[in-house]
């Protein structure tokens, strides 16, 4: 067995907290309770709970940490079969969390990242921030068979508690930022040599990461020139690396590292969801 942490969580500013969640594990909900302890005790007044880029995982996880959130009685989800018969999934809570909370989602959060989405805005008023889910609004089941096999099936859609099918529709936030354009950039393969005459769609992605962090290429439509060599040279000079003014290995590494600093420094969609946190905190 290999465990796998899908739960991160740190102190911002102001007694605010951001926990995020990679995906619904087996022990997710538990990780998550110990991790919302440990936070109030370092003086957490206030939540951001990052569901972006999370593609689901376990209905029961979903439901037990919706539960955390959702006041007891009141719905999670719905679920409904073929025939249209429906059951009701309540809240297994004890009493309401004491302190504001407001989720962030993406069009990589699906499945039990959007019930929880749903269930936390529709049944317990909680803000969502970011940009409109992915929608998958459909319940599988997994069946094992004797030579170790499986299949996998679906056997009946969810809905959120106002009785809503987010399926290839999504949840949209209530309030809707996007991140820059360079957050979305695929990643490159550093196997690869990008040098002066390539042409590909993987030198555009490069050249629009050097823009980003400060090294003008010159242009991001993917031909390598004489312009997008002088920024690589600069680049690697800047960091110390052999300045010869091509981009494979250590250099595509450091690239896309500097990259994720400058997101990470410019997360719009967390700054926005601190925001309205510390509004809801007054």
């Amino acid at each position: 067995d290999i465990p796998i942490e899908t739960v991160y969580g740190e102190m911002a500013e102001d007694g605010i907290a951001k926990v995020q969640i990679t995906s619904f594990s087996t022990n997710t909900s538990k990780d998550l309770a110990e991790k919302l302890n440990e936070l109030q005790k370092q003086g957490m007044k206030g939540l951001v709970l990052d569901l972006r880029q999370n593609p689901g995982g376990l209905l029961e996880e979903a439901i037990s940490i919706s539960s955390m959130f959702v006041p007891k009685g009141k719905l999670i989800l719905k679920v409904e079969d073929r025939n249209g018969k429906t059951e009701e999934y309540p809240s297994q809570n004890d009493g309401d969390p004491d302190f504001p909370l407001v989720v962030l989602i993406d069009k990589g959060s699906a499945s039990a990242s959007e019930i929880l989405a749903g269930a936390v805005s529709e049944s317990a008023g909680v803000k969502l921030v970011g940009e409109t889910t992915f929608g998958k609004g459909t319940v599988q089941t997994a069946k094992d068979f004797p030579d170790n096999s499986n299949i996998k099936f679906t056997t009946a859609k969810w809905l959120t508690p106002k009785g809503n099918w987010i399926h290839k529709k999504g949840i949209k936030p209530d309030i809707e930022v996007p991140l820059p354009e360079y957050a979305t950039l695929p990643i490159i393969n550093p196997d690869k040599e990008l040098k002066l005459s390539s042409s590909s769609t993987e030198v555009e992605s490069a050249q629009k990461m050097l823009k980003a962090i400060g090294f003008d290429p010159g242009r991001e439509d993917g031909f390598f020139d004489e312009k997008t060599q002088e920024a690589v040279i600069s680049f690697q000079t800047a960091n110390g690396l052999p300045a010869d003014g091509v981009l494979k290995g250590d250099a595509t590494f450091k690239l896309m590292e500097k990259l994720r600093e400058m997101i990470q420094a410019n997360d719009t969609q967390l700054l926005k969801a601190i925001e309205v946190l510390k509004e809801e905190m007054k």
